[in-house]
C-alpha cells in the first residue's frame, strides 16, 4: 500500500505538501479566531516561534505530541483538524493529519459516526510518531495489516506483525514507529472518537 495514494507502494510524501497546507491555515485560523499571537502559541505550546510559523505555513513536519500540545493550546481536539467521510461507504478513507513523519492517517468511519472512530495508518521505514502522547479517548484496539510496526505502552514494546492485535487505555503514554524495511500498515479502533473540542479552557 501507498502512503501516498493507498493503493501502490512507496511515495511517503506524495499529497503530504498539500496536507500540511491545509492543517496548517487551519491552526493560523484557529488562532486568529482566538485573538491569540504567534508567541502566545508558541511559549504555551514549548516550541519555538519561528517553528510554529512554519507549521502554520505547511512548511514543516510535526511531530504527535507537539501537534496535541498546540491543539491543546487554541482550545481545541487534534479531531477538529480532521476532513470526515461523509458518505455511508467509505472508498479508502479520507487522509488526515495527526503528526508524525512518514506516516499517512486515513479516516474510515463517517463524520456521523460517534461510539467509535477507524483509522488505518501506513508507515514508512524509519517513520513514526517522534515520542509518546495520550489521546482523549477510552480505549484503542490496534491490529497488524502488513509489515511490522513496534508500539510502545506505558513502556512496553508490542510489536503488530500482520493480524496481531492488542488494546490500551488511550490515557497511557504510547507511541508507535516502523523499525523495519518495508512499509507497515496498522488499523486502529478508537473508542470514543477523538473530540473536536478541548474539554478544558485553552
Amino acid at each position: 500500500m501507498s502512503i501516498g495514494d493507498g493503493r501502490t507502494a512507496g511515495g511517503a510524501e506524495t499529497g503530504a505538501a498539500a496536507l500540511k497546507a491545509s492543517t496548517g491555515a487551519q491552526l493560523r485560523k484557529i488562532r486568529l479566531d482566538r485573538g491569540l499571537s504567534l508567541t502566545e502559541v508558541a511559549q504555551r505550546a514549548e516550541v519555538t516561534k519561528g517553528f510554529l510559523s512554519q507549521l502554520e505555513r505547511g512548511l514543516t513536519s510535526v511531530s504527535v505530541p507537539t501537534l496535541l500540545r498546540v491543539c491543546e493550546v487554541l482550545g481545541i481536539g487534534v479531531g477538529e483538524l480532521f476532513a470526515y467521510p461523509d458518505e455511508q461507504v467509505v472508498d479508502g478513507g479520507n487522509r488526515i493529519g495527526i503528526g508524525g513523519e512518514g506516516v499517512a492517517e486515513y479516516l474510515l468511519t463517517p463524520v456521523g459516526a460517534t461510539a467509535f472512530q477507524v483509522f488505518r495508518s501506513v508507515i514508512e521505514p524509519g517513520g513514526g510518531t517522534g515520542g509518546p502522547y495520550r489521546l482523549d479517548t477510552a480505549t484503542i484496539f490496534a491490529m497488524g495489516l502488513s509489515g511490522s510496526t513496534r508500539l510502545i505502552v506505558g513502556g512496553e514494546t508490542r510489536i503488530l506483525s500482520e493480524g496481531a492485535s492488542t488494546s490500551f487505555s488511550g490515557q497511557t503514554l504510547h507511541q508507535f514507529d516502523n523499525p523495519g524495511t518495508t512499509v507497515s500498515e496498522v488499523l486502529w479502533v478508537l473508542s470514543p472518537p477523538l473530540p473536536r473540542a478541548a474539554r478544558g479552557p485553552a
